[in-house]
């Protein structure tokens, strides 16, 4: 009996996961087909290159969407999301691309052309008796519902997220004209949503709003003096607010940040000291180039002084003054006349180079009972003696022989 039992929970079982399987078929089955396929992951790149106006890149990060082309801001996720809902889009009808004029539906030439990731989506024009979008995909021409189109023409600030801080910033620390902020003023800038935003157009105005994080990031702003217009120069953006964020100013708090450490290689005394301990700490390191402080490290270098040059001739002393071939043999330069360099000939005897007193040249005494080092005092350039020609006149003949 108790076998009987297991065997009829044993049947149930499996007419269950029997009918499970059917159902879940059927359900694969009718579901249409879509542009991204069925569980397809979410794309990291997003393109959107549009005929004579600039193309919007954006990529997913861990913090979530950003804005790489025509600015680098933070993207708004809801707006991204709506984009993204293309890829789960029911195609109605699908045929060979090569079947289809594509010049006819407006796609030769494509003038709206979608990315995501390698997908590449090309947009064309609407079919006159259902109003539904034409698009051109790994070589397939697809009929989908026109419900993406105002999003894929729309300008790039409306993919700009709508907050004026950035999403990773963390502020610690805020100025408004260089006086601190307090802490509630903080808290009400992470939570800070613009009602729209507009490209600026002039010059920014208004005071100095200056937002810092813990790890030095800083975003600066020029806040209109009704609180409702936050500007940011750099990217040439308007936040505009519905109602003014209040701005406490609190002249007490301190920056959290540590300080920044003066780096002083060396001490001039021509110079001074350049730290002033009232300023705020700078930066005083030079590159490795500069000789001194104050010296242009990216100045050219000057050039070569050449024969014809006045200062080249009138630097006596010098090799290139040594040297110069056009040198008067005579006269009176004004700083004294080159030394005379003569040589020694070859026969020379190592006793000349002692003086009488038996002290060197160099200044170092040398005793009389004291071996030379064999080639002491002679030319080690000189040709050997021994290789001479006995036949040869004397190159140098003592005084008073001709």
């Amino acid at each position: 009996m108790r076998s009987r039992w297991i065997l009829n929970l044993v049947l149930i079982l499996v007419l269950s996961a029997l009918g499970w399987v059917i159902r879940h078929d059927l359900a694969v089955t009718r579901a249409p087909a879509t542009l991204a396929g069925s569980g397809a992951p979410e794309p990291h790149l997003i393109e959107i290159a549009r005929e004579g106006e600039p193309t919007i890149a954006l990529e997913r990060l861990a913090t979530g969407w950003r804005m790489r082309s025509p600015w680098d801001v933070d993207a708004d996720p809801e707006r991204v999301a709506a984009l993204l809902a293309i890829r789960d889009v029911p195609l109605l009808r699908s045929v060979p691309a090569q079947a289809a004029a594509l010049d006819e539906l407006g796609l030769d030439p494509v003038k709206l052309r979608l990315r995501l990731d390698t997908t590449d989506i090309a947009m064309g024009g609407l079919d006159p008796i259902e109003q539904w979008r034409y698009v051109a995909s790994d070589d397939l021409l697809h009929l989908i519902p026109d419900r993406f189109q105002h999003l894929l023409i729309a300008p790039p600030i409306d993919y700009v997220a709508r907050m004026p801080l950035p999403r990773d910033l963390g502020p610690v620390f805020a100025t408004r004209d260089t006086v601190p902020l307090s802490g509630e003023t903080l808290d009400r800038l992470r939570g800070l949503v613009a009602e729209r935003l507009e490209p600026l157009i002039g010059e920014p105005t208004g005071a100095l709003l200056e937002v810092s994080a813990s790890d030095g990031t800083r975003v600066r702003y020029r806040v209109s003096e009704d609180g409702r217009r936050w500007t940011r120069p750099d990217l040439r953006l308007t936040y505009v607010l519905g109602e003014a964020a209040e701005l406490i100013e609190d002249p007490s708090v301190v920056d959290p940040r540590p300080p920044v450490s003066v780096a002083v290689p060396f001490a001039d005394p021509d110079i001074g000291s350049n730290v002033d301990t009232d300023e705020a700490p700078i930066d005083t390191a030079w590159p490795e180039s500069a000789s001194r402080p104050g010296s242009d490290v990216f100045a050219p270098d000057p050039a070569p002084l050449t024969h014809g040059d006045p200062e080249w001739r009138e630097s006596p002393g010098t090799l290139d003054s040594l040297m110069d071939p056009d040198a008067p043999l005579s006269g009176e330069l004004p700083l004294g006349a080159p030394p005379e360099v003569r040589l020694r000939p070859h026969e020379v005897l190592r006793e000349e180079v002692l003086t009488r007193d038996g002290v060197g040249q160099d200044g170092s005494g040398v005793e009389e009972w004291r071996e030379l080092p064999e080639g002491f005092g002679l030319d080690p350039f000189a040709p050997d003696p021994a290789d001479a020609d006995p036949a040869a006149p004397d190159p140098d003949p003592p005084s008073g022989q001709p």
